[in-house]
């Protein structure tokens, strides 16, 4: 698919194909290579959010876990007469 584009600052240009020849790329190849990263940035938001907050739960989960053992090790200890040392 083809996509012009008008209007375009000459220093913008400028800077575009400087970036470009520094990386080895023609223009439309450094524009079309951006172009396509930008189309999938949202959705790669997207899931390192997710990848975030699954994270925090099963930290969450964790401490939890790690809360209740601490009970039943007292609670056993409560039990044969040990010491909480």
């Amino acid at each position: 698919m083809e996509i012009k584009v008008r209007n375009v600052c000459p220093i913008a240009v400028s800077k575009v194909d400087r970036l470009a020849k520094e990386k080895g790329l023609s223009r439309q190849a450094f524009l079309k290579e951006h172009i396509e990263t930008l189309s999938i940035m949202e959705e790669v938001a997207k899931q390192e959010q997710a990848i975030d907050d699954l994270y925090d739960r099963t930290i969450e989960t964790m401490q939890r876990c790690s809360d209740a053992m601490t009970n039943m090790d007292r609670t056993f200890n409560k039990l044969f007469g040990e010491d909480d040392e």
